[in-house]
């Protein structure tokens, strides 16, 4: 590595504000924690830190790759260059070999993604029916840090002890762009609105702005005049436009207050709580007895 490459590795440090000699999970996790602190700043001043990311991972990537190399030849003492060469040589001129060796490790993998894929579907299959199943959308993360989604889960699920199984799906999604960053996060979300098909879904605010724009989130006027009525203020209906209605509609019920918000194990970074039904909802019932429950609060 040249003297540049030196600098500018360490200029990468120091805009990650760690030591040279940081390992991997040491920059991935203080990666991590930037990306929050910045996610209310413009994305130009966040530019600076993913470049330093990328010129960090990617040198520890090379530097893993040039030391397993050495160690493969290591064993070659004086002929570890030639023996390399030798390595070249037969990945050029044996093309047909290793072509037929990836299409054997590519049938068996296949085979045994389509085994575990069977084994999970067996497995599904003996759990209990779906009651309902529920999106969460924004910045919102697990209160206890783990990505398995179970406790909250079991939190949705506590207050319905009729139901079974509630199942959740989190999205995460800051509340500011992050470049492309927050580009790639809402692309991901759109594809998960595109192929789920939940019954709930649970919002922050900019979250829902963003969803009530398309067709996704039912009408709720009726449900807010009718069953809802009792327990429902007037600053709890959200009315929003969509795009093929220019008419504003309840979409959204903001429950942010409700004693039943605060026991779910999520992390509620600006503290709102919207709820919306997917137009077309298998559990219709279920989902609007979900948001009846948070609004009585018990």
């Amino acid at each position: 590595m040249d003297m540049d490459n030196d600098s500018d590795l360490k200029h990468s440090y120091e805009v990650l504000d760690l030591p040279d000699n940081s390992s991997r999970e040491e920059v991935e996790k203080r990666f991590d924690i930037l990306v929050r602190q910045y996610r209310s700043k413009p994305s130009e001043e966040f530019e600076p830190i993913a470049k330093a990311y990328r010129n960090i991972t990617e040198t520890q990537d090379r530097k893993k790759f040039d030391e397993l190399t050495k160690q493969k030849y290591a064993k070659y003492k004086s002929f570890a260059g030639p023996a390399e060469k030798i390595d070249d040589f037969f990945r050029l001129y044996k093309g047909r070999v290793f072509a037929g060796l990836i299409a054997l490790v590519v049938v068996i993998v296949g085979i045994n993604a389509y085994l575990n894929h069977r084994a999970e579907q067996e497995r599904l299959a003996k759990l209990p029916p779906v009651d309902m199943s529920v999106m969460i959308l924004g910045d919102f993360s697990s209160s206890d840090g783990q990505e398995d989604t179970a406790a909250i889960e079991e939190s949705l699920k506590a207050p319905f002890p009729e139901w079974k199984r509630v199942t959740a799906l989190l999205s995460y999604l800051p509340k500011q762009g992050l470049g492309q960053a927050s580009m790639a996060l809402q692309q991901k979300a759109l594809l998960q609105l595109g192929t789920e098909r939940p019954d709930l879904f649970i919002m922050d605010k900019e979250s829902y702005a963003w969803i009530s724009n398309s067709s996704a989130l039912m009408n709720l006027d009726a449900e807010a005049k009718g069953r809802l009525s009792p327990w429902l203020k007037e600053s709890q209906a959200l009315k929003a436009k969509q795009v093929d209605n220019p008419a504003e509609h309840i979409y959204g019920i903001d429950v942010s207050n409700s004693p039943l918000a605060a026991k779910l194990k999520l992390k509620l970074t600006h503290s709102e709580l919207i709820l919306g039904i997917r137009d077309g909802a298998v559990h219709k019932e279920q989902a609007l007895h979900f948001i009846e429950q948070y609004l009585k609060g018990k």
